[in-house]
């Protein structure tokens, strides 16, 4: 038997904040990484989970998600997915993330 699902009405106001903080935080930083028309790569500060499209919706690998059955994984997405333009927004912040890596390897020494 699954975790409970928690409407977003049922979460602690300050623990959704949290959620939407980091959901932005994860899109607006280029972590978001769409794989698949059904498949997106997030990378958080320090761990990287899979968010599916599933027949009923978005489901994320992360055990946050396990227990509550929402996360700031599935709404980054869920924003993206939602927004006009959101797949090329995310995919221009994406091109700036990994751009902005490059040049830091270039400039600390490990691709000359």
């Amino acid at each position: 038997m699954g975790a409970p699902t928690l409407s977003l009405e049922e979460l602690d106001p300050k623990a959704l904040q949290k959620i939407v903080d980091k959901a932005a935080w994860l899109i607006e930083t280029g972590r978001v990484v769409k794989i698949s028309d059904y498949m997106f790569y997030v990378m958080g500060r320090k761990n990287r989970h899979i968010v599916k499209v599933e027949r009923d919706g978005l489901v994320c690998t992360c055990p946050g998600y396990k227990e509550k059955k929402i996360c700031s994984h599935v709404v980054a997405v869920m924003a993206v997915l939602e927004m006009k333009g959101g797949l090329e927004y995310l995919d221009e912040k994406v091109r700036k993330r990994v751009m902005r890596e490059l040049r830091m390897l270039w400039k600390g020494g490990t691709y000359r």
